[in-house]
């Protein structure tokens, strides 16, 4: 049936809309010659449907005639519960047709959004808005619709074109189209048929739907005062599209999704055809869809083998017909997804690329520290710094490999219980993550190492785009005569020549004895915390030095209680503070004092200081050591670990050096594809399949 063949706006909205004390005018009577070929229904089934529709607080329609003038209207009627052949129904009379003396009744009608039921049941009484009818031994059910028709409410909506904007409600809408009822006051002639208007549609704050719209029916040529649109794109991407995309499977068992249509509140659920961490399709006969391009779902869970359950929510990007089929297929963007979800999503596809790696929710502990000894990652002098804090260091890496807090993600390369590879990431600062602990160890003719480093760019390329990830930036910590890690990371840096895409920072490494020098600095030098105006002198610097992303990565300048509170929750401690070092008032040093868990990274790069020299010649080392001193009696340990930038600040000052770290930063909004694709094109990285 076309969409102007009856009105099923729904009636909490009905009095706030243009035509709503008129009766619903019904102007097709061609459909009562097709009743004799149409499929019929018998009287128990009618029952039932009728019982149904009040079971779930629904409506019907009566179907009234003038017999001098020919005219046709429907009045909604709310069924009573139906035992027999007879049935009561509350009819929802509008407030200037309170007298229907002068029509007589017709039919009971229902109708679902795709058929509809015309039964001619014979009227026996009415008393006030009650009214009792007999109901008939068959009834006709007519198809009119390819797909399936949806009353909605409680929906606002916005439209806009050019300079004019009209505010009203959504009333109902298909999966190609939707009807939105203006308020009496907005004049929807103003819009220009010929043109598309953008339309937003939100619900309690939260946007359902947003984009470029065309017309198909002003409100002027419908009684029911109802404007028809449709979406301009039938692809509607969320995010650019990618060169290097994390690859869509085929899994079985299947994964399903469940979720609240934003539409029209009902639970739905369908199974997904494939999928990949940034999204999945689903697979529909034209007659069952129920999702519009553009709408965006809230609240959606995906489900694996009907256990797991994984919640996001979610973006409709396209839709599309099956040639010669009644099959229709929608994709749909996954929009956010907390970072556990989002682990076990990626671990169960994972697994399908290769059995061995995987995203680690519950690591053998025994397993892991014999790991870390046997690749060395864990030498000599490692071991003596962590040593005296070996039982607090064992239990930090309990809670991180066990409890799977959202602070920290842990990727093995397993088999049969033993430990092949191993990488983790940190959040460490409010935008960024960082990479560590990557050690491997030979498997057959595996490569383990690589591996999970491309394992890890999958996983970071897929969740960076989500509000909720804060991972704007990935930062890694390298030794620069390491030539495998200089390859896979400088290597990109090298190769993309863009150090704000992706930039290398080298700085030295000592431990830092506290107490060892005079806390007293010489007169006239200040040590503060950091005010805006240093921050404009150190971001000048670097800029001028490096030209990269080491400032944007730390995030300075903003508040840590996001990240602190996190870390708190997840039963850490991480705190950073910026202090600057000035002779007079002209910054000489600036200390980024990060504290965290003892052992949360091996080398403590998160629980030591960072310091970067921005005049070296005032910068003489007592002055800064006589600082540090003050500083540093916030950490328990006697030992501090020190970063200092730039790296050959200490050996022009004659302290020696204990090695050097390379600082690798990748800015993942685009570049993070780009790092997958060099990858692909420089390491062979092979995989079960």
């Amino acid at each position: 049936m076309k969409e102007q063949d009856y009105k099923t706006a729904n009636s909490s909205n009905q009095k706030s809309f243009l035509h709503s004390s008129l009766p619903w005018i019904f102007q097709h009577d061609k459909l009562f010659d097709e009743l004799e070929t149409q499929h019929t229904w018998d009287r128990t089934k009618l029952i039932n449907k009728l019982n149904h529709i009040n079971f779930s607080d629904g409506y019907i329609y009566f179907l009234f005639h003038n017999e001098k003038t020919g005219e046709r209207i429907l009045i909604k009627a709310y069924p009573q519960p139906c035992i027999h052949d007879t049935i009561i129904c509350r009819l929802d009379i509008p407030d200037n047709l309170t007298d229907l003396t002068k029509y007589k009744f017709s039919y009971l009608m229902i109708e679902d959004g795709r058929t509809i039921t015309l039964a001619p049941a014979e009227f026996i009484n009415r008393e006030g808005n009650m009214m009792k009818v007999r109901l008939p031994e068959n009834s006709y059910t007519l198809t009119k619709r390819k797909t399936k028709r949806f009353s909605c409410r409680d929906i606002t909506c916005e439209v806009s074109q050019d300079n004019y904007k009209a505010c009203g409600h959504l009333v109902d809408f298909t999966p190609m189209a939707f009807g939105i009822t203006f308020s009496a006051d907005e004049d929807v002639n103003n819009f220009h048929m010929d043109n598309p208007a953008l339309v937003n549609l939100v619900q309690n704050g939260i946007k359902l739907f947003s984009g470029p719209c065309r017309f198909i029916r002003l409100g002027s040529d419908s009684p029911d005062g109802k404007v028809v649109f449709t979406p301009v794109n039938t692809h509607v991407p969320l995010f650019p599209k990618r060169e290097t995309r994390n690859p869509r499977q085929h899994i079985v068992p299947a994964f399903s999704v469940k979720f609240e249509h934003p539409f029209i509140k009902g639970a739905m659920e369908r199974d997904i055809f494939d999928i990949s961490t940034s999204g999945f399709s689903v697979r529909d006969n034209v007659g069952d869809e129920t999702l519009l391009p553009g709408m965006i779902i809230p609240n959606m869970t995906i489900v694996y083998a009907g256990i797991l359950k994984m919640k996001c929510s979610a973006q409709v990007i396209y839709r599309h017909e099956e040639k010669d089929s009644n099959i229709v297929i929608c994709g749909l963007a996954i929009a956010d997804m907390d970072i556990q979800s989002y682990s076990y999503l990626n671990h169960i596809l994972g697994t399908y690329i290769d059995n061995y790696a995987r995203v680690s929710t519950e690591v053998d502990m025994d397993a892991l520290w014999e790991f870390f000894f046997d690749t060395n990652f864990i030498y000599g002098e490692k071991y003596e710094h962590l040593q005296p804090h070996r039982e607090t260091f064992k239990e930090t890496y309990r809670k991180l490999y066990q409890d799977n807090p959202e602070i920290a993600r842990h990727f093995v390369y397993e088999k049969n219980g033993k430990i092949y590879g191993h990488n983790a990431m940190v959040h460490a600062y409010n935008p960024s993550w960082m990479i560590h602990h990557l050690a491997a160890r030979p498997m057959e003719s595996k490569v383990p190492g690589l591996t999970l480093i491309k394992q890890t760019t999958l996983f970071i390329t897929g969740l960076y785009h989500f509000t909720s990830a804060k991972m704007d930036y990935v930062m890694l910590y390298y030794r620069p005569e390491n030539r495998v890690m200089d390859s896979v990371f400088g290597g990109f840096a090298r190769h993309l020549n863009n150090p704000k895409g992706s930039s290398l920072d080298l700085f030295s490494y000592i431990h830092f004895q506290k107490d060892s020098f005079n806390n007293d600095l010489p007169t006239d030098w200040i040590l503060r915390k950091c005010i805006p105006s240093d921050f404009a002198k150190l971001h000048d610097f670097y800029e001028n030095h490096s030209g990269g992303l080491l400032l944007s990565a730390l995030d300075l300048d903003s508040s840590t209680k996001p990240l602190n509170d996190a870390y708190k929750k997840a039963g850490f401690k991480r705190d950073m503070q910026t202090f600057c070092l000035c002779h007079g008032e002209m910054p000489i040093a600036f200390f980024v004092v990060n504290q965290s868990d003892i052992g949360l990274n091996l080398s403590d790069l998160l629980n030591g200081i960072k310091i970067v020299v921005i005049n070296d010649k005032e910068a003489n080392w007592d002055i800064v050591a006589s600082a540090l001193n003050k500083i540093s009696s916030c950490y328990k340990e006697n030992k501090i670990p020190l970063l200092v930038y730039p790296h050959d600040y200490l050996s022009r000052q004659n302290i020696e050096i204990t090695k050097h770290y390379q600082l690798w930063i990748i800015k993942n909004e685009p570049y993070s594809e780009q790092y997958a694709e060099y990858l692909d094109n420089n390491f062979r990285i092979r995989h079960r399949t």
